[in-house]
């Protein structure tokens, strides 16, 4: 396939090089209330599989009896028993304690999830060593799914740009867009620090060729080239995509440094601000580079 480069981009990479003095507003995972942890109606669930995916990634499958409506970029909180040697927090069972934390959701159905998750610690490291039929518990709904921040009506290509496990959201935006004729052309960038880290390599070239008018992808290894971000070169590379700046929208998700980056090098390229949606999973708070 012959690879095009957007003019947008091309302002784009000339805007990284500026300083950012501006603050960018930002959205993460990190769930906030003004009294303290948002508050949730728990449903029982149970761990069908913790599947390994990529060197130090996991895709947990979780079934519930419950009928549920969830979409991939919905935030839930997801709780499991602690094991004895684990840091855990008090949990209203007075029988058992619970593991919790925010988790973007990547696929769902009326009673399963689907949650991608990166092993960082002992809270992670719990969830992917689980067992099957390991009791989970989950509830609340937050933030906007992926796809319904996307005017179809202004929408001409949806760029999808991640680092890590943030792959997982826009692995499972990606696949029900591709039910939709309608939906325009969808490209995924996905940054990974080795090769081994790569998720769902072969499933997405699967759709690759299933979808040759729609949808291409293509990995980026950042220890072998560098960031996304880190020089114009970079960023040339990786923009094969030829759609104009008020016509293309831009999902950005995963590391806090490279979403404020992009966020910031697209709003100064001209990239409408309602034409970036992001998500940050962590290093909320890095400065720009």
């Amino acid at each position: 396939m012959k690879f095009l480069l957007a003019s947008s981009l091309i302002c784009a990479v000339n805007a990284f090089t500026l300083t950012h003095h501006t603050p960018i507003q930002q959205s993460s995972t990190r769930l906030h209330a003004a009294d303290g942890p948002p508050k949730y109606d728990k449903m029982k669930a149970t761990l069908r599989q913790a599947e390994a995916v990529g060197d130090g990634s996991v895709m947990l499958h979780i079934d519930t009896e419950d009928v549920i409506e969830y979409e991939p970029g919905h935030v839930i909180a997801l709780e499991i028993p602690a094991d004895d040697d684990s840091s855990t927090q008090d949990g209203e069972d007075s029988q058992t304690e619970w593991m919790r934390g925010p988790y973007t959701v990547s696929r769902s159905t009326d009673n399963s999830l689907d949650i991608l998750i990166k092993t960082v610690g002992d809270k992670s490291h719990r969830f992917a060593t689980a067992e099957s039929g390991t009791p989970l518990q989950f509830g609340g709904k937050f933030k906007v799914p992926i796809l319904e921040g996307i005017s179809m009506e202004t929408t001409k290509r949806v760029v999808f740009i991640s680092t890590g496990v943030g792959v997982g959201p826009c692995v499972g935006a990606i696949e029900k867009a591709l039910e939709q004729e309608s939906f325009p052309q969808i490209d995924l960038l996905c940054s990974y620090r080795t090769e081994a880290e790569v998720i769902y390599k072969d499933h997405l070239t699967k759709l690759q060729k299933e979808n040759p008018d729609n949808f291409t992808w293509k990995p980026i290894i950042t220890s072998e080239r560098g960031r996304l971000s880190a020089s114009g070169d970079n960023l040339r590379t990786l923009t094969w995509f030829n759609a104009g700046l008020e016509s293309t929208h831009y999902h950005l998700i995963g590391n806090g440094q490279m979403v404020s980056e992009f966020k910031a090098g697209l709003l100064k390229a001209g990239v409408p601000e309602d034409k970036i949606t992001l998500e940050m999973y962590f290093n909320h708070k890095a400065e720009m580079d």
